[in-house]
């Protein structure tokens, strides 16, 4: 059987400097390496360890389609799902359902894009 071992998720950008910044301000990532030689590349990393990269779209001969319709969702964890919301959009990002209560689960959970428009799930610590 082939191994496989994690690795960042990716998030190609139209403009790179700009999400790069407000995924280290708004959601509280740091760099963890930058590349901006031969292509423009940071590798962002959590306290929790979650690890993201963001490149450039354009030079990765990406032109991005409507993110709303994306198929992969990053996924976050916190503590309240309503101060969350609260802090992302004061940060620029944008509420797209939620929070809502899950009845039979017991956990709050809602969505929201990133300036770029990139769908980002975010559940309670109660989810299971």
């Amino acid at each position: 059987m082939v191994e496989i071992r994690p690795r960042e998720t990716v998030i190609l950008a139209d403009d790179w400097s700009t999400l790069v910044e407000w995924y280290v301000t708004a959601l509280g990532f740091r760099e963890t390496r930058r590349f901006e030689d031969d292509y423009h590349y940071a590798n962002l990393e959590n306290a929790a360890g979650i690890q993201i990269g963001i490149g450039d779209a354009k030079e990765m001969g990406i032109t991005a389609p409507d993110r709303s319709q994306n198929s992969v969702i990053l996924q976050f964890e916190v503590e309240n799902v309503a101060d969350f919301f609260a802090h992302v959009t004061a940060h620029g990002g944008e509420v797209t359902f939620g929070p809502a209560f899950e009845e039979k689960g017991k956990f709050w959970f809602g969505g929201f894009r990133d300036p770029e428009g990139n769908p980002l799930w975010v559940v309670d610590t109660h989810c299971p």
